[in-house]
């Protein structure tokens, strides 16, 4: 556990260090304990894991920003078996981010990069080829103060050669004691090639391609001052594909056709 900690440590140092503001340089770090290990609404593992996260961005005068990321996985216990026992994960992310006034609080955000998904706990087996695997995506919100829309899309471009997109609503609410509350309602779906890699039986031809699940969730974020926060989230998903469904009623694994899960974590921004 310390390795992932002092990763995130590290780079919040960086951003400290650099925190010159003529240069426009900045950094943002999380660490988070999650109740179960959910990607894009598929529950894949039921057991605790934790997530550190850091970020450090370079401003470019004009037309937005530079950055690069690392967020990382760890189970918290063993429950996994066989080639995904103790699954380690690193994702290391370089992006560009923009933003465009369009009216008086109206706002178009943008963001484009690269991901590199690295599983370092996946045991060598049949599935040692997703030991790394790369996407290319994008991201839109319009930024406004009743309801934001976004759009997420990704394209693996060395396993699947599949794509997924995410769209949701989402809105800041300002609660007393300066808590907000964001509640985001996402729907979520890819292609066939896919949603094999994410759903048992692990085979395209017996996954259908389309909306997979629809998530709502609700987040509380506080923060002390400009460099301290907290947060709490909770989340309610739901598989929507039926063909997928029809694989969870037959595969004894921790996939489930619709469950609860929920994260507490610290922020630090500099």
């Amino acid at each position: 556990m310390k390795k992932p900690i002092m990763t995130a440590l590290m780079i919040a140092a960086a951003a400290v260090n650099a925190s010159d503001e003529k240069l426009g340089v900045s950094g943002y770090g999380s660490f988070d304990v999650s109740s179960a290990y959910v990607l894009y609404g598929a529950r894949m593992n039921k057991e605790p894991c934790y997530w550190t996260y850091g970020e450090l961005n370079i401003s470019a005068d004009g037309w937005g920003s530079i950055g690069a990321s690392l967020w990382q996985n760890t189970d918290m216990t063993c429950h996994r078996k066989g080639a995904m026992r103790r699954m380690n994960e690193w994702d290391w992310t370089a992006y560009l981010r923009s933003g465009y006034d369009i009216a008086e609080d109206w706002r178009i955000a943008i963001e484009a990069g690269h991901v590199w998904y690295k599983y370092h706990g996946l045991k060598d087996s049949a599935k040692s080829i997703y030991k790394t695997m790369m996407e290319i995506y994008g991201r839109v919100e319009l930024q406004n103060p009743y309801v934001t829309p976004h759009i997420f899309a990704a394209y693996d471009w060395r396993i699947t050669d599949g794509s997924f997109v995410v769209a949701g609503l989402k809105r800041d609410m300002e609660l007393p004691l300066n808590i907000t509350f964001t509640p985001d309602l996402t729907v979520g779906g890819g292609d066939d090639r896919y949603l094999a890699c994410m759903y048992p039986p692990w085979d395209e031809k017996a996954v259908k391609g389309g909306i997979s699940y629809v998530q709502l969730a609700g987040k509380l974020s506080y923060w002390f001052n400009n460099h301290f926060g907290i947060h709490a989230q909770v989340a309610y998903a739901v598989t929507a594909n039926d063909r997928i469904r029809s694989s969870i009623d037959a595969d004894a694994s921790d996939y489930r056709k619709q469950f609860i899960w929920g994260t507490v974590g610290i922020d630090v921004a500099f």
